[in-house]
């Protein structure tokens, strides 16, 4: 009779390791973000005559660096709708990759954030919040909750307030806590 109690712990062991989901993104989508955020953050700020009438909606991206129980960096799909008339933002981020420290993309989370915020004069100040999760480098699920601010300005780039670009900086708090630090950008 063989015992088979050393083969049921290895199985059970194995069964309890968690495994992330691919990132959906590659190194070379990673650089274009970078460029395209350095690219809009050289534009001029919209004027008070240039701003948009009505609402507009701006697609780009939110990164940033992170530290804490995870370091890299994130970066996610950002659709952000700015009410000029009501002085509204909202929108939401999601598709968030996470990035290890030599800019490889290593997981898709689970999850996005929901903005919510202000527009005055053309200067944005938004909160980005939601629940994200993924997988440490050690094989536990994680969920964190994620609460960026969102501050910056709409600018000008091939006509009047067609594009946005500011700071995205904040944390997230749960199984794993960590510290961000970056930008958000987009075009309409």
């Amino acid at each position: 009779m063989k015992p088979i109690f050393p083969a049921l712990a290895a199985c059970l062991t194995l069964a309890a390791c968690a495994v992330p989901t691919p990132p959906s993104i590659g190194e070379r989508e990673v650089d274009r973000a970078f460029a395209e955020a350095a690219r809009i953050s050289r534009l001029p700020e919209t004027g008070l005559t240039g701003l948009p009438t009505g609402s507009a909606t701006y697609s780009g991206q939110i990164g940033a660096d992170v530290t804490g129980d995870l370091n890299g960096s994130i970066l996610g799909d950002m659709a952000m709708t700015v009410g000029f008339g009501a002085d509204r933002v909202t929108g939401s981020v999601t598709n968030i990759n996470l990035i290890d420290t030599a800019g490889r993309p290593d997981q898709l989370l689970d999850g996005g954030l929901a903005i919510s915020g202000f527009e005055d004069r053309g200067n944005i100040l938004a909160g980005a919040r939601g629940d994200v999760s993924g997988v440490t480098p050690g094989g536990s699920f994680f969920t964190s909750d994620m609460n960026l601010t969102l501050q910056g300005s709409v600018r000008d780039d091939f006509r009047g307030g067609d594009a946005v670009f500011g700071t995205a900086t904040g944390n997230a708090v749960g199984d794993v806590d960590l510290f961000l630090d970056g930008v958000f950008f987009g075009t309409r």
